[in-house]
């Protein structure tokens, strides 16, 4: 299994609306993309900051992926009202329980 991080450093303001998108529109696209395991959303309401984790059957299935997450992710940044780009990393997952 694969997992992608995304940070943003968002207005705290824009928190809810922020979440609301991600569940929206974010996450039904991840459901519909072939190899998509799961997607968890870590949120600091004070700071604005949010990681998200998405999990992928393969790196292969993940790399697939990425240009169809490009778009969503800039608006997802839109949304938050973020200062810089995204933080986007790629991990193998090596231990889960």
């Amino acid at each position: 299994m694969h997992a992608r991080l995304n940070r943003l450093e968002g207005s705290p303001d824009r928190f809810d609306d922020t979440v609301r998108r991600t569940d929206e529109v974010i996450l039904p696209l991840l459901r519909e993309l072939d190899g998509f395991q799961a997607f968890t959303v870590l949120g600091d309401r004070d700071s604005g900051t949010f990681i998200a984790i998405s999990f992928w059957e393969s790196e292969d299935a993940m790399r697939a992926s990425e240009e169809a997450v490009k778009q969503p992710r800039k608006e997802a940044a839109d949304a938050a009202e973020v200062a810089s780009e995204p933080v986007v990393e790629r991990y193998e997952v090596v231990l889960q329980s």
